[in-house]
């Protein structure tokens, strides 16, 4: 394997895994203070700013993904190379459990208390609602990283971070507002090997979703600047 792509593996790793364990950790520690209607927005900013620390620290190296939402739908729109995705999700899988048993080893008793930050459904919230939700957040997100992408670098990622921020509180009440198949994994997986219960029946939302909201997300804003090109191009001729 090229040295280069072991280093961008790596950082997408790093990347995700920081993305998680504040995202995961927020999530427990607010349930096991019992914060109440802040908790949410604790949440939402926790996950916004870790991503927005893991853009600025890793993105330089392997873009900054840190979702496979994000790399399934750069790699759809030609943005990025279809033979390195495999080794991608792994990384950013891999990164998400790793951060679930980080604040498990932290946390202990007190994480498998609070579900460990996991994503589920809220109550009485139906699949037809998580689907929509999962899709919208992962809309936003995406688009968010497609808008932004030859912003200056100081901007994008504080711009994304609060993209998913904004998503988590928004949707957050309905399904956790995941949008990221590592955040959904990553518990899940350790909860699962501590014993605990896990809504498994539900993961499907959780990985099918989100494609579909990032991919309409990929290829409504590349017909939409596409075709704004296409007018200044014209304009600039007349």
């Amino acid at each position: 394997m090229h040295v280069a792509l072991v280093r961008r593996l790596i950082a997408e790793l790093a990347g995700t895994a920081i993305l998680c364990t504040f995202g995961i950790g927020a999530a427990v520690s607010v349930t096991a203070a019992a914060t109440g209607g802040s908790g949410l927005l604790i949440v939402a900013l926790a996950h916004g700013l870790a991503l927005a620390v893991a853009i600025y620290a890793f993105g330089p190296t392997s873009g900054g993904h840190f979702n496979p939402t994000v790399t399934l739908a750069l790699a759809a729109r030609g943005k990025f190379a279809w033979r390195e995705v495999p080794g991608y999700l792994l990384a950013q899988l891999l990164g998400g459990i790793l951060a679930a048993a980080l604040v498990y080893a932290a946390y202990t008793g007190t994480a498998l208390d609070a579900g460990l930050g996991a994503t589920t459904f809220g109550p009485d919230v139906s699949s037809g609602q998580a689907i929509l939700a999962e899709a919208a957040g992962a809309f936003i997100l995406v688009t968010a990283v497609f808008a932004l992408a030859n912003t200056p670098h100081g901007i994008h990622g504080l711009g994304i971070g609060l993209a998913l921020a904004t998503q988590i509180m928004v949707f957050g009440p309905l399904t956790g507002a995941s949008v990221n198949l590592a955040r959904t994994l990553g518990p899940d997986v350790v909860l699962s090997l501590a014993g605990t219960s896990v809504a498994w029946s539900q993961f499907v939302v959780y990985l099918v979703s989100p494609l579909i909201g990032g991919l309409v997300a990929a290829f409504l804003h590349d017909l939409v600047t596409r075709h704004v090109s296409a007018q200044t191009a014209t304009t600039k001729q007349v």
